[in-house]
């Protein structure tokens, strides 16, 4: 009989989050039992934590209802699953009335500093006309170009080949 294994490209589970916040904390599933309340209870808060920024810029796949289900597919990259879950402990701990320890908390700010990375959006925006060229530049003086300012803008940008082909520019 074959073995099949199945792969799934929407990141790890979401009770692997969990589990991997409850070890965080110290309370391991495979020495202390959890039962399907504090699983409940962990969704709810890791559901609330990403619908918060940055952690809603991740693709978390929210419940259309409830909870969801711990099985479900979480749909963040697997980069993201440590600091989701550290996060997600510190949520936790006071609930168990538990603190975490002095390496989690830098783990954790290691983590969502990572988050920050990940998140970061890097503006691009064309040079305003009439900004200098700088003296470095070539700015072909006497060919048409006899100005040392930036005059080009996006507008004047033209495709090579048919006005639709955007793979061009």
């Amino acid at each position: 009989m074959p073995i099949t294994i199945q792969t799934s490209t929407d990141g790890p589970p979401k009770r692997q989050l969990i589990e991997l916040a409850f070890g965080e904390i110290g309370s391991a599933g495979y020495e202390f039992g959890r039962t399907p309340e504090e699983v409940t209870d962990a969704l709810l808060r890791l559901n609330a934590l990403m619908r918060e920024w940055p952690w809603n810029l991740l693709n978390y796949i929210q419940p259309d209802y409830g909870v969801g289900e711990p099985d479900d597919a979480s749909g963040i990259s697997y980069e993201a699953m440590n600091a989701v879950s550290a996060a997600l402990a510190l949520r936790i701990a006071p609930v168990m009335g538990a603190t975490l320890s002095p390496e989690s908390r830098a783990n954790l700010a290691t983590a969502v500093s990572k988050v920050y990375a990940l998140t970061a959006a890097i503006p691009s925006m064309p040079f305003a006309q009439h900004t200098p060229r700088g003296l470095g530049s070539e700015h072909r003086l006497g060919i048409g170009y006899s100005s040392p300012f930036i005059e080009e803008t996006t507008d004047d940008l033209v495709p090579d080949g048919d006005a639709d082909d955007i793979a061009s520019i």
